[in-house]
C-alpha cells in the first residue's frame, strides 16, 4: 500500500510540510534540501497556518507544489486539512499534490488515503531518499 502513488512525477517548484512535530519537519526539510537544492521547502507545525498560507499564496500565484501532510495532529487532523484544500478553487487544487506522510500503520488510514481523489499517495515516516527517488523523476 505504501507505493500506491504514481511513480515518477515531475519535481515540484515547492514542497510544503504540515506536521505538528517540528523535529519531523526539520528532518524532512534537510532531506529535501539535500536532494533538491533549488526547490523551496516550507514547513508548518500548525495546520491552520499551512492552510492560510496555501489560500493566500496560491489564490494569486499558484505554483506546482507537493504537500507532505501528517494525519494525527491536535488541532486539525490531516483528513480535515485535505477536506479544506479540496474546497479551495480549482486553480489551487490543480497545483497541489498531497501525500500523506504519517507514522500510522493502520490499514484504515492507508485505505482512506487511497480512496481519496485529492491524495496521491501514502508514505510511512520517516521520509527518506529512497522513497523520494521512487516518486520523482
Amino acid at each position: 500500500m505504501e507505493n500506491s502513488y504514481q511513480a515518477y512525477m515531475k519535481l515540484p517548484e515547492r514542497f510544503i510540510l504540515i506536521d505538528d512535530d517540528p523535529f519531523n519537519n526539520k528532518l524532512c526539510k534537510n532531506i529535501l534540501n539535500k536532494i533538491y537544492k533549488n526547490i523551496e521547502v516550507i514547513g508548518f507545525t500548525e495546520p491552520e497556518k499551512g492552510i492560510d498560507y496555501i489560500l493566500n499564496e496560491y489564490s494569486e500565484n499558484p505554483v506546482y507544489t507537493v504537500l507532505f501532510l501528517d494525519i494525527n495532529m491536535p488541532t486539525l487532523n490531516g483528513w480535515q486539512v485535505v477536506e479544506k484544500i479540496s474546497h479551495m478553487s480549482d486553480n489551487i487544487c490543480m497545483n497541489i499534490v498531497i501525500f500523506i506522510l504519517s507514522s500510522s500503520i493502520h490499514l484504515v488510514d492507508k485505505t482512506k488515503a487511497s480512496e481519496n481523489p485529492f491524495i496521491s499517495g501514502y508514505i510511512e515516516k520517516p521520509l527518506n531518499i529512497k522513497r523520494l527517488e521512487s516518486i520523482f523523476i
